[in-house]
């Protein structure tokens, strides 16, 4: 090669680069994906098209997305949590998406079914009750002809009617609202070993999971609703044991405990739950009850 060609060749300018600038963070970089916050290069306006795609892929993707999440729920929930907590996420929806997915399809499931719709009787007017009430040394008998104690009873008993009501027709969101406690629960009764492999944190992820078995269990069940009230409460009777199915299909393989020994750490936790969450009904009562007594018979 003589020097007049080596020089061309050296002279000649190189290809451009062409560069993408993240319209999520403003860096500047090549490639179909930005280096810095992972956002697509090719980003373009939100069409009805890219609407109905995004959302097939989200619910029937076969890679990920929330029918494969919920498949191995079913299938296989303790590989599932435990590939979760080793690292392997990408193919599955996160605990929580999961569950908020679940509620809502567990909310339009109750408001069609009419199970939002299911009534107790609220109490009489004139409760026919005779109480005695002592304080200190003062014995006091009341009785119907107490307009103060008719009023007390008459609204301590009603609160209590409304507070089961709500139960009846919201318990699986008073067990999302009492998740702490099943934190507390699971911890103690699934071994001081177990403590120490898992955090509180890697705990929440599977006693999610496990309710979001459970809120599509309800769902199945408030689907019975309408075709027969009898059956449904039959299955609707069924919960706690539903719970415990759910904790213990999230918990085996996680806890690396046989069958029987998970459902046996399984109803200890759904029982210890109860007793927690008991003591505190019963306290809140009798806070009550004292506000009830110090505003109307003191």
């Amino acid at each position: 090669m003589d020097n007049e060609t080596q020089t061309l060749i050296q002279t000649q300018p190189e290809p451009e680069t062409k560069t993408t600038k993240c319209l999520n963070c403003g860096t500047e970089f090549q490639g179909k994906f930005c280096p810095e916050c992972g956002q697509d290069a090719k980003t373009s306006r939100f069409t009805l098209r890219f609407i109905w795609s995004n959302l097939l892929a989200a619910i029937l993707g076969r890679d990920g997305g929330i029918a494969y999440t919920i498949k191995n729920l079913f299938t296989r929930p303790g590989a599932m949590i435990v590939e979760i907590l080793n690292g392997k996420r990408r193919k599955y929806v996160s605990p929580f998406p999961t569950l908020f997915l679940a509620l809502t399809l567990y909310v339009l499931i109750f408001t069609a079914t009419g199970t939002k719709n299911i009534e107790i009787d609220n109490l009489p007017e004139d409760i026919d009750t005779e109480l005695t009430v002592k304080v200190g040394d003062k014995t006091t008998e009341i009785n119907n002809n107490s307009t103060a104690a008719k009023q007390m009873l008459q609204k301590g008993a009603q609160l209590a009617v409304d507070g089961y009501h709500f139960y009846l027709n919201h318990y699986t969101l008073c067990y999302m609202l009492t998740l702490p406690l099943f934190v507390v629960a699971t911890r103690k009764c699934y071994g001081k070993e177990n403590r120490k492999r898992y955090n509180r944190a890697e705990y929440i992820v599977a006693i999610v999971y496990a309710m979001v078995i459970l809120v599509l269990y309800r769902c199945v069940v408030n689907l019975i609703y309408p075709i027969s009230h009898h059956f449904y409460g039959k299955m609707a009777g069924f919960e706690p044991i539903a719970i415990i199915i759910a904790l213990t299909a999230c918990f085996r393989k996680m806890m690396g405990f046989s069958t029987v020994k998970t459902v046996w750490r399984s109803t200890l936790t759904v029982a210890l739950y109860y007793i927690i969450l008991g003591a505190i009904l019963a306290i809140c009562a009798v806070a009550i009850a004292f506000f009830f007594y110090f505003k109307y018979l003191k």
